[in-house]
């Protein structure tokens, strides 16, 4: 099988598991519902093996594997296995952050101010209801402003297209919405009913995709543009 059609069918298989976990997720016992939500997200950090995993790209497979994790625990009953859900997720989005700061060291540092703004309302919406989580989730929302603000450092590199950095950059919103998403009704803001739950979830794994899609576009542009500068011998 070559990497084209080990592409189209991890993600034809990537697709279906997503669809049948949104419409089985509470019809199928606990084990197929937990790894038809695994699927999705495994599909893709195994897609970066078959293209190339190498250094620039490493991250983002680290950040898939611990985002994996977290949707495996996060779908397990018990506050622990939820908790650690969270931290994988957590560590995911720390991944995906170390990613974009390696591949761009800029400061960039006004574009971290609309993103610290954004992230200082939610956390304010929350704060209410946090009780003793205050630190946990001021330092989570930290982290997600980060994560925004290194992402958005994507405009303008010159190794990808401009409809791709936005591509990226809608990614990575996504990503961080659909975790929002999931702090509303884990603080009981929002109920925690099945058309939040579908929402969640698609635009976790649309984000996420988007993301590990543009980068792999990233990491062929510069190989290209290495070769193409090689002397000629």
């Amino acid at each position: 099988m070559n990497k084209k059609t080990a592409s189209i069918a991890f993600f034809v298989a990537g697709l279906a598991a997503a669809v049948l976990f949104i419409v089985l997720r509470h019809s199928v016992p606990l084990p197929q519902a937990v790894l038809l939500k695994a699927i999705p997200t495994l599909l893709m950090a195994a897609w970066i093996l078959v293209v190339r995993l190498d250094k620039s790209n490493a991250w983002i497979f680290a950040g898939l594997l611990f985002s994996m994790i977290g949707d495996i625990f996060m779908e397990l009953p018990g506050e622990t296995a939820f908790m650690v859900g969270i931290g994988a997720n957590t560590l995911g989005i720390v991944c995906y952050t170390l990613y974009f700061y390696f591949s761009d060291r800029s400061p960039d540092l006004v574009r971290f101010i609309p993103v610290a703004i954004v992230m200082g309302v939610f956390y304010i919406i929350l704060y209410d209801y946090l009780g003793d989580l205050k630190l946990a989730v001021f330092v989570y929302c930290f982290i997600h402003a980060l994560f925004l603000w290194r992402s958005s450092a994507r405009f303008g590199e010159e190794h990808i297209s401009p409809a791709s950095q936005y591509v990226c950059f809608i990614g990575c919103v996504s990503v961080t919405i659909s975790d929002f998403l999931l702090s509303l009704t884990i603080f009981g803001i929002i109920p925690n009913v099945n058309k939040f739950q579908i929402v969640d979830m698609i635009l976790w794994w649309s984000g996420l995709f988007m993301l590990t899609v543009t980068a792999e576009i990233r990491r062929r542009n510069m190989l290209a543009s290495k070769d193409s500068a090689a002397p000629v011998e």
